[in-house]
């Protein structure tokens, strides 16, 4: 026999799903945010990765989740929003679910969510990222098109050279502070936290002067890069003196 409607209730919190979010987006270098809508806490970030090659990208941001896609995806989105706005602006029908686009990592397709479709963009390798945008959001995401897209033009064309310069810059400075210490750091915990702590005190003409945010969000590559420097050297030298 069933149990009293008390006891299925208690079962059912034991069993009540568990909201888990997804770990947070990096943090971005030279980035710029613009607003989809401020109540509901949606936003756009259009910033340089601190990886190796310094790549453009986009997250979307909510109040509890976000997605990160290329610049060319989000240019795929544009190119379709016309399609995209269609089918959100539709009667809704519960069953009728729309992909527009999907490959091994994005899936951009609509669903209906407290009554009304929206447009869901999920990156399908990462549990969690995915991001929902309503009539109102992708009607504020078209206006922006042209500033966002400006943006993204500007930090690839100008930007990533310049982050790139600096960092090279930078590498060659903390090689420098190494040999003056007199206990320099053996390994990459050791940089890692030599680079965080360290104080730079170059006279940068450059401008912008992006040192700080190098060296904030890319710690962990500028420390590769270093003991890779010390290490060739010393290498040069043990050869020179064999």
């Amino acid at each position: 026999m069933a149990g009293s409607i008390e006891e299925n209730a208690a079962l059912y919190k034991k069993k009540a799903f568990t909201y888990v979010p997804p770990s947070s987006p990096a943090d971005l270098i030279e980035s710029t945010s613009y607003t989809l809508d401020f109540a509901a806490r949606k936003f756009i970030q259009v910033g340089i990765l601190s990886d190796e090659n310094y790549q453009v990208v986009v997250n979307i941001l909510t109040s509890s989740r976000y997605v990160q896609i290329t610049t060319d995806f989000l240019k795929k989105i544009f190119s379709c929003m016309g399609h995209i706005l269609s089918f959100i602006l539709d009667t809704p029908q519960k069953y009728n679910r729309v992909i527009f686009f999907e490959d091994e990592i994005m899936k951009l397709s609509s669903m209906v969510y407290t009554g009304e479709n929206v447009l869901v963009i999920e990156d399908k390798t990462q549990i969690g990222c995915r991001v929902l945008l309503n009539r109102e959001d992708l009607i504020r995401l078209q206006y922006l098109e042209r500033s966002i897209i400006e943006s993204i033009i500007r930090k690839e064309v100008y930007t990533v050279p310049l982050i790139h310069y600096q960092s090279e810059e930078f590498v060659t400075y903390l090689r420098e502070k190494c040999t003056q210490m007199e206990s320099s750091a053996k390994n990459l915990d050791e940089m890692t936290t030599f680079i965080k702590n360290v104080q730079d005190d170059r006279d940068i003409k450059s401008f912008p002067n992006l040192s700080a945010q190098i060296q904030m969000c890319s710690t962990k590559q500028l420390a590769e890069s270093v003991l890779n420097k010390v290490i060739h050297k010393y290498n040069i030298t043990c050869r020179k003196n064999i």
